[in-house]
């Protein structure tokens, strides 16, 4: 089986239309189509279901769909695996949740780079469970998670933390204030905000970097991360609110155990710990 027609499956899923799946491949709506209808062919049940406006996947169809990440995913890293063999390096494999990337590594990225110079580097940023789903099939070597992965498969590292503060573009903050931007930042946070907090917020996000931009061009209030606010806080552009919530967030350096890279993974471990 070709593995383009498990990535066109994968893009009619995310795009929930024929249409726009075949635009994001650069391929005619006919061509996904067919594809559609040639795996259908090779699993004798039916994966989608085409009502109008209105597209969805049957149980087979949500069944097959973490099978064809995994085949795609597979067949690229070997894509790359090959790459890196011809070139004699060994590949290393890094993955952050969007906050984690935020808050706590993408200032450690340079000294990353330079540690494993010798390697062929790869970062990226994901959501936890695509990190632990890589980390599992062995495509991943190290996930940066504000969690730990509790597996006995897995081994969590403590490297890390980070204080979050409530800044603003206002020096004063109530509940009745209507521009309060709720950053996830797990279920910690979630619970002592639960606790402390009534304000209503208005928007919501997983991602630090898109907080920090809706306040700083939109005015409103948020729970952000000491790196990313320090010049605005110089500068009296954005403002510290004296706030109940106070959370201190730790990054775990989470692997499996037995990994080829083990001697790498000590010197990552080792360089995070030690720079805070």
């Amino acid at each position: 089986m070709d593995i383009r027609v498990f990535k066109t499956f994968i893009a009619v899923a995310e795009n929930k239309h024929f249409g726009r799946a075949a635009e994001t491949l650069y391929i005619t709506q006919a061509a996904v189509s067919a594809r559609i209808k040639q795996l259908e062919e090779f699993y004798s049940t039916q994966l989608i279901i085409r009502e109008k406006n209105n597209l969805r996947l049957t149980p087979s169809g949500e069944s097959l769909l973490s099978h064809a990440h995994l085949l795609v995913s597979q067949m690229e890293q070997s894509k790359i695996a090959l790459s890196i063999a011809s070139q004699q390096k060994i590949s290393f494999n890094i993955a952050a949740t969007p906050n984690v990337w935020d808050a706590f590594f993408s200032n450690r990225i340079q000294d990353a780079i330079e540690l494993l110079d010798n390697v062929s580097l790869s970062t990226e940023i994901s959501v936890r469970e695509a990190i632990q789903r890589k980390l599992d099939d062995r495509t991943l070597d190290v996930g940066l998670l504000m969690d730990p992965i509790k597996d006995d498969e897995f081994i969590n590292e403590l490297v890390g933390h980070f204080d979050l503060s409530l800044v603003g573009s206002r020096p004063t903050f109530d509940k009745d204030v209507e521009d309060y931007i709720l950053v996830d930042w797990g279920i910690t946070f979630q619970k002592e905000h639960a606790l402390h907090h009534k304000v209503m917020p208005n928007f919501k996000t997983s991602a630090a970097m898109i907080a920090l931009e809706v306040v700083l061009s939109k005015g409103g209030f948020a729970y952000l991360p000491a790196e990313l606010i320090t010049q605005s806080l110089e500068s009296n552009t954005l403002f510290e609110i004296d706030a109940p919530v106070h959370i201190k967030r730790p990054i775990f350096m989470t692997y499996r155990k037995n990994n080829v890279n083990d001697d790498l993974i000590r010197q990552l471990k080792n360089m995070l710990s030690l720079i805070q």
